[in-house]
Formats: C-alpha cells, structure tokens, sequence
C-alpha cells in the first residue's frame, strides 16, 4: 500500500545472466521486490519510484536491456488525471447535476376518487407548493394535508408517498349519508336544454310546467317523479351552427433564409437564448432534443427553433366551392349536437358576406324530450314522504287513522280467512 501511494515502476531486465545484473543494483543500495523470472533472458522486479535515476546510471555501459512494463501508483494516476482534466471535470460535473436531480421532484400522481375535481386538486396542492421542479426536503405533509381538507370539503383524508422523484398523492372522500344518493325510485325531473313545451306525459310525480312554457336548462319539470314509472317532457328546441371562413388565402412561400434559435427547459421553467430575428415574414419549426442515460430522462430539454423566411402570397378561393364546404361543416356539427331521438321539424340556411370572411349559418328547429332525471338524496325522499302524508288541511294522515293496536287488525284480519274458509267448506259440503 505504501509503495502505491509513492510511486512505482515495473521493469524487465533482458540478457544472458540478468540474474548478475540484479546482483549488482543490490550493491548499488537501490531497493528491489517482487522479482519474477519470465523466462531464461528475462526477468521482471519492481522499483520506487525516486529510484529510477539510479537504474539509469547504473545502465549505462552495460550489455543488458532495461524496459518499463508498467507505471503504478498515485503520482502516475495524478498526472493522467491532469492530462485529462477537461473530461475527467466534465464526468463529475455530470455526476454532482445527476445527483442534485434526484433532490427534486420530476413528477406528481394523483389517485382520487370520482366527485373530486382533479384539476382543482392539482392547483391547491400547487398553492400549497407541492409541484414539479420543489425540493424533496421542503415538503411539509401536514400543511398540504390541513389545506386540502379544509379548501376541498370531499377529502377525508390525505396521504403524499415521496418515491425517488415523483411523488404519489392518494385522497380519500368522505362518506356522508346525507350527501349520498338514496337507494330509491323517487327523482324530480328537470329540463336537460332550452326549449319551449310541446306536451307533458306525467306517468308519475306532479308537473310544474304547461304547455307553451319557456324553460331554461336545469328547471324542474316534474316533482317527486318515480323512476318505475318515467315521465316525459316533449319541447322544441334550437340548434344552429355557425362556420366561417375567409375566401381569401394567404399561402406562405419560403426564401430560402433562415436562422435558428434554442430554447432551455428545466423542471418546466424557459430560458430563452434567441438570436435577433429580422425577418418581416416567417414560419417556425421546432424540434426537441432529450438528454437521457439509460432509462433515465434528465429534466433538461433543448429546443431548437428554425425561423424560415417566407413571402405572403393571397389567392382567392372559389365561392361557391367554399359555401358548400361551410354548409357539409356545419350540418356535420349539428349532426354531433342533435341527440339520436330529437325529430328534426325546419332546418334554415343563410350566409353573409363581410369585408373577406364568408360566414355560413345553419339553424334546426326540433322537437325531443327534455326530460332528464336529478336524483333525490335522504333528506329531499324524507321531505316528499311528509308531503304525501299529509292531508288537505296539513295534518299528517297516520297510518293507522283510528289508533287501532297493530295485534287486534291482525286478529280481525286471521278470523275473517277462517270465516271464508268455513263458508267454502259448507258450500262444498
């Protein structure tokens, strides 16, 4: 180990009686080891580095051949390293930036239920400082927990896992039986659109609406509705699609100038490194460039932008060419609008003509069912029941209304089966 750290160098001694020669350094004071025969010429030792010199003048006049096989040791590495210093500075450079990555978080996944808006969920964890780009260590859990549970009335519990760099964020909602849907047949129905009523088919529950009334989307139609029993509520309704498109093309056509620019993205934050763009007229190309190392995605991207040259050319397109791609376009539209089952009764074209844009309209009158149903939670099915209940002065009609005891109309009921029976077995008889 020690003559590691010095310094030392691997000789091959070559001649006839090299074994004299070795005989002859020991007497010169310099200090050998390791001594290995290859052969019968040939034979390898070991020397300090400091004693080199002293190899050499000892070498000189005599009829042996000295080579040095190998350089070992701290000082050689030392020089190599220095010879090579640029590269070996760029490796731990590139080793510090993979380390420090691993500090920050790449990327969040949330895990939520239904009825909880993951989008908002993302913006209060973001308030919260929880997002791409933060480091790992500045993460507090309870603030983010405490916050959640308070802004977003949902979330019963919350639990963040931090795993290499990405973090997972798993909600749990609150279960409140007065907020969830009943198991029942009870609804209201209301209106799923706009529209003017045609007719009301009230198979169950009380209307609230008549023929020719205006309704909004999301009025209520019909109250206490039962969904074994399902109304129906026809109205017209309106539908009109608008396409426009200008009868004058501008065509871009490239010079053959360009220049380009480079854009550095890391943890979603832009530097921009642009070049001084004169062109009038250009189009932009960009193509981006992902630095990895084995499965392993640096968070820095480049993206290198080509700015072309180009010269507006304006060529008119034909009108009647392009009132007939307006009108397929906007019947297409209508077409995705329209649910399957509406009656399509009027359908009304028109198009204008402004400066150099032509605008082409297409409005449907029709005639569907607006009926959509709005599910009844406890507290609403509780309320209709007392409604039904009650009688026209408002009192509760008990379902017992002479107070009889529930054992004397079971009695009543089982001795009027067996009179019935004792009078079948008499008209048999």
């Amino acid at each position: 180990m020690i003559n590691y750290i010095r310094g030392y160098y691997v000789l091959i001694v070559e001649g006839i009686d090299a074994e004299k020669y070795l005989n002859f350094i020991c007497k010169s004071r310099i200090s050998i080891y390791n001594v290995k025969r290859i052969s019968n010429t040939k034979i390898e030792f070991c020397v300090d580095r400091g004693d080199l010199k002293k190899i050499k003048n000892t070498y000189r006049g005599s009829k042996f051949e000295i080579k040095i096989k190998q350089k070992t040791g701290i000082p050689f590495l030392a020089k190599r390293i220095y010879r090579y210093k640029t590269m070996v500075f760029s490796a731990i450079v590139s080793l510090f930036l993979l380390l420090l990555t691993t500090q920050f978080v790449t990327d969040i996944y949330i895990d939520c239920p239904e009825g909880i808006d993951k989008k908002v969920l993302r913006q209060e964890l973001e308030e919260c400082g929880l997002k791409p780009g933060v480091y790992k260590k500045t993460i507090n859990r309870k603030i983010i927990r405490d916050h959640i549970m308070q802004e977003i009335d949902e979330v019963a519990y919350l639990s963040i896992n931090v795993k290499g760099t990405n973090v997972f964020v798993t909600i749990t909602k609150k279960d409140d039986e007065n907020t969830q849907t009943a198991k029942s047949n009870y609804c209201n129905i209301i209106a799923s659109k706009n529209g003017i009523i045609e007719k009301v088919i009230a198979r169950s529950g009380e209307a609230v609406v008549s023929v020719g009334d205006i309704v909004k989307k999301g009025d209520l139609l019909i109250q206490g509705a039962n969904t074994s029993s399902m109304p129906e509520v026809w109205a017209t309704t309106f539908y009109e699609s608008v396409q426009k498109k200008s009868y004058i093309e501008t065509k871009n056509k490239k010079t053959g100038k360009s220049k380009e620019a480079y854009t550095l993205t890391f943890y979603g934050k832009e530097y921009k490194l642009i070049r001084n763009i004169k062109y009038k007229d250009y189009i932009i190309e960009n193509k981006t460039k992902e630095i990895k190392l084995g499965n392993y995605t640096f968070p820095l991207k480049i993206v290198v932008s080509t700015f072309f040259e180009v010269e507006k050319e304006e060529v008119e397109v034909n009108r009647d060419k392009l009132k007939e791609s307006l009108k397929q376009k906007a019947l297409k539209d209508l077409y995705y609008m329209m649910p399957a089952s509406a009656k399509m009764e009027d359908v009304n074209y028109q198009h204008k003509v402004s400066k150099n844009m032509l605008e082409y309209i297409v409005t449907v009158q029709a005639s569907e069912d607006i009926s959509k149903v709005y599910s009844l939670n406890k507290q609403e099915i509780n309320k209709i029941l007392e409604e039904n209940s009650k009688s026209e002065d408002g009192e509760p009609v008990p379902s017992n209304p002479q107070k009889r005891p529930i054992d004397d109309i079971k009695n009543k009921y089982e001795q009027n089966n067996k009179k019935d029976d004792t009078k079948d077995t008499t008209e048999n008889n």
